[in-house]
């Protein structure tokens, strides 16, 4: 088996804005896995909030020797790497790899088969409030927002937002507030028919979180603290749901894991995204008919995306026809 890696910069279609950071590009890493005549893609954007860069996981992928492993050997990339943005790549390559050598979409490796996915949230990033209403009254029609908070005016902006769209509303602090913002935020928000807030404190604070939780009108979905199974396992008390994304979780195997480790504590689950391409979002789409909740907008988010493997329509996601991720070609 032979793996290639590169880095990738993706333009964003406008700069993408949450309480703790911005970006006005992703970085992201692409893998390509080699084995007889086939041939599997994958791709991660890591994320510094986590010690992560194109650079280290770069360097991380090109330290591990493929030749004695072979392509249905699944398990391999959690043997050979740690959780985190490395394996998450390198895993999505190898189900693809695996997909392709046995002629069938991805969604059939992962045993989803032609389950509907739920509707997928479409994200407005944190701008100035007037102009994040803007942004929703032109979402009019699709089915669910998924809005950015954590900030100073953002009872007012989701106040405005409301006003605009009268459908499923999400909110994500993204670790935005503290503990007793959290639930003062909370509190103010709750009459505009919040649908779940993602995130409301800094990760690490299970306490907190279980105080917030406890207070708030609004379910509460763990993001930050919700990367591997053993991350859920431990969050079964603290949270009414869990956004799993495949960087964190350090791809689809160990997302699947944490999908059923989150049903058996009876925990709702969300499938989320980074600012991907269609070579990650194919992977999440092929996990998303488990989920009860969706957030697969990436390739949305860019200014154009160099490898579409998946259509939107009206919050509709559906993948394209075809072996693996349904790519025709290798991305390079």
């Amino acid at each position: 088996m032979e793996l290639e890696v590169r880095t990738i910069e993706l333009e964003l279609a406008e700069p993408f804005v949450i309480a703790r950071r911005s970006w006005d590009r992703a970085t992201n890493i692409f893998v390509l896995l080699e084995h007889g005549g086939h041939w599997g893609a994958g791709e991660v954007s890591p994320d510094e909030h986590w010690g992560e860069d194109a650079a280290s996981v770069s360097e991380a992928l090109a330290d591990i020797d493929l030749g004695a492993f072979e392509p249905f050997d699944l398990e391999a990339p959690s043997e050979i790497l740690g959780a985190g943005s490395a394996r998450s790549a390198l895993d999505i390559a190898w189900h693809d790899l695996a997909a392709r050598t046995a002629g069938i979409p991805l969604r059939y490796l992962t045993g989803v088969g032609e389950r509907p996915a739920p509707e997928t949230s479409m994200t407005i990033a944190i701008t100035d409030p007037d102009q994040m209403a803007e942004k929703a009254r032109g979402m009019v029609g699709m089915p669910i927002i998924k809005t950015k908070v954590g900030f100073e005016g953002d009872v007012e902006a989701i106040a405005a937002i409301r006003k605009e769209f009268p459908g499923r509303l999400r909110i994500d602090a993204n670790e935005g507030w503290t503990v007793d913002e959290a639930i003062d935020r909370l509190q103010q928000l709750a009459p505009y028919d919040i649908e779940l807030c993602e995130q409301p404190i800094p990760m690490g604070d299970l306490d907190g979180l279980r105080k917030v939780s406890g207070s708030s009108e609004i379910p509460i979905y763990a993001d930050e603290d919700a990367g591997t199974s053993a991350d859920v396992a431990r969050l079964a008390s603290a949270v009414d749901g869990v956004n799993l994304k495949l960087r964190k979780a350090g791809g689809i195997r160990e997302t699947m894991r944490a999908i059923h480790t989150a049903r058996a504590v009876g925990l709702r689950v969300m499938i989320g995204c980074d600012l991907v391409s269609g070579v990650a979002a194919a992977a999440e789409v092929a996990l998303a008919p488990l989920a009860d909740e969706i957030d697969v907008d990436g390739p949305t988010l860019l200014a154009s995306d160099p490898f579409p493997t998946v259509t939107f329509r009206s919050g509709t996601v559906r993948p394209i026809e075809g072996p693996g991720s349904g790519l025709a070609e290798p991305p390079w």
